[in-house]
């Protein structure tokens, strides 16, 4: 197997500074995705509980 010259070619350059704010803004964007998963898990909970609740009345509702 031949090495990779791109991997040592990497490895000896600087940090593009524009790569790195666009990593950064990759990751917020990331971070902010992941809290909206988050967010909607919760709230799907508590809408679930809702329907509980409403189904509970229904039937006191009906008498059983």
């Amino acid at each position: 197997m031949r090495a990779s010259h791109a991997a040592s070619s990497i490895n000896s350059q600087p940090p593009n500074p524009a790569a790195l704010a666009r990593l950064q803004e990759k990751k917020k964007e990331f971070e902010a995705v992941a809290a909206l998963e988050k967010a909607s898990a919760t709230f799907v909970k508590r809408i679930e509980g809702l329907g509980d609740d409403c189904d509970v009345m229904a039937d006191a509702g009906l008498g059983e």
